[in-house]
């Protein structure tokens, strides 16, 4: 440990390439980025990295008092899945649990649960998989007017009643993409500071280090929506590949609810993603309503546990 308490090391030594995950359209959450910046800043003290790895692919555990389970707590990893093909390493170290050694492995994708269960079904160890949460996600189409179509007359309508209080009391929105630390993320770490409840209690110094660090690896990105001025009304941080963006974490400025610039925001990340050709609009965890009026779709993850 160094001397703030966090892992000095990176969790990767570079011996092998980086897999792609083994299931399909996980954003970030199987790079070894994310899990090195996830391990480096929310590490408790007595918690072992176990990182299996070969030619082949690779998977990133934790043991943790008797218990296995996959790296990063469940809140802040949003998909589970092994890198390539982890199945043989998985199935070798399964055959080696002690006795009463219980494992649990959430947040799975279906195929990422299956490569979990096909390793212990070789190795006789007996588990339970059960659905256990799910993502929100947003099939674009190829224009936003047959976004705007889709998600039915109601939610078209209100959508663009806010974007236009929005322009009346601020000005025509505007979006600016940010790739690095600087003001723009500090004015991000403010709308947070100011949220009520949870969320204002939620950034941490411990946060804002691991936040900070995620945009400094490829593909992330922090979004800040403004009107006229220079005033941050919204901002989320997200990452994005070929496929998709995958919205991480958001804020808004609570001076302005009035305003609705959560949901202007949505609707010009969701425009940008149109225009910029990718397949789907990830929400990621959570249940809230206004990820399905905005018309996404539940994406079911499960999990996998028992014990040796």
């Amino acid at each position: 440990m160094g001397a703030s308490g966090r892992p000095d090391r990176t969790l990767f030594d570079g011996a092998y390439a980086q897999h792609p995950p083994a299931a399909p359209r996980t954003g970030p959450f199987a790079t070894r980025h994310f899990l090195d910046t996830v391990w480096r800043h929310t590490a408790l003290p007595g918690q072992s990295p176990l990182i299996l790895a070969d030619g082949r692919g690779e998977a990133a555990l934790l043991e943790d008092d008797g218990l296995i389970r996959l790296l990063g707590h469940e809140d802040l990893v949003d998909y589970r899945s092994p890198a390539g093909d982890a199945s043989a390493l998985l199935e070798d170290r399964f055959r080696r649990l002690a006795p009463g050694c219980r494992f649990r492995f959430d947040s799975l994708p279906a195929r990422a649960a299956e490569v979990f269960t096909t390793a212990l079904d070789r190795a006789g160890i007996p588990y339970r998989s059960a659905p256990h949460s799910s993502t929100a996600v947003l099939n674009l189409p190829g224009a936003f007017d047959d976004y705007m179509a889709a998600i039915g007359k109601k939610e078209r309508h209100e959508t663009r009643r806010k974007g236009r209080r929005f322009e009346a009391a601020l000005g025509a929105p505007r979006l600016v993409t940010y790739r690095e630390a600087g003001p723009a993320l500090e004015g991000f770490f403010e709308l947070h500071r100011r949220s009520k409840g949870s969320k204002g209690s939620f950034m941490t110094d411990r946060m804002e280090g691991m936040f900070t660090d995620l945009l400094a690896g490829e593909g992330w990105r922090l979004d800040a929506l403004y009107g006229d001025g220079p005033q941050m009304a919204a901002a989320v941080i997200g990452y994005a590949d070929r496929s998709g963006y995958y919205l991480y974490n958001s804020a808004y400025d609570p001076g302005l609810r009035r305003t609705s610039p959560g949901v202007v925001l949505l609707a010009e990340m969701i425009r940008a993603s149109i225009g910029a050709g990718m397949e789907v609009f990830d929400f990621l965890k959570g249940e809230e309503k206004y990820k399905f009026r905005m018309g996404a779709r539940s994406r079911p993850l499960f999990l996998v546990e028992g014990a040796a």
